[in-house]
């Protein structure tokens, strides 16, 4: 009985880790406005900003995830990045605007819309 207990107790903690969020970058704190205006649109993901330069935070989701090419193309005085969790179906995109330094880098993460 223990043995079966315990079976199942290791399936669902493999099942929730399966699914679990990629790591957030430390320190970084939610920004309820993007935040808002994410579900007012019906966007299904968490916004957060960090002070640190955005290379140290490429630097920390390139350890984690794999980074990918998208359809954004960065413009004069912006730097982005994506990568994706292809185990956990997430994605993670990184931002900075030269012109917009009080937001700091900005970090979205999500649902990948393309699944797994």
């Amino acid at each position: 009985m223990i043995l079966k207990r315990t079976g199942l107790l290791l399936v669902g903690v493999a099942y929730l880790f399966a699914f679990a969020a990629p790591p957030l970058y430390p320190g970084a704190k939610e920004v309820d406005e993007l935040n808002q205006a994410s579900k007012k649109v019906g966007q299904n993901g968490t916004s957060y900003n960090t002070f640190d330069p955005f290379e140290k935070v490429y630097d920390f989701y390139k350890t984690k995830g794999a980074e990918t090419k998208t359809h954004h193309t960065p413009k004069a005085r912006e730097k982005y990045a994506a990568f994706l969790f292809r185990d956990t179906g997430y994605a993670v995109t990184i931002f900075f605007r030269e012109d917009d330094r009080k937001s700091g880098t900005i970090i979205f993460v999500g649902k990948n819309a393309q699944g797994h």
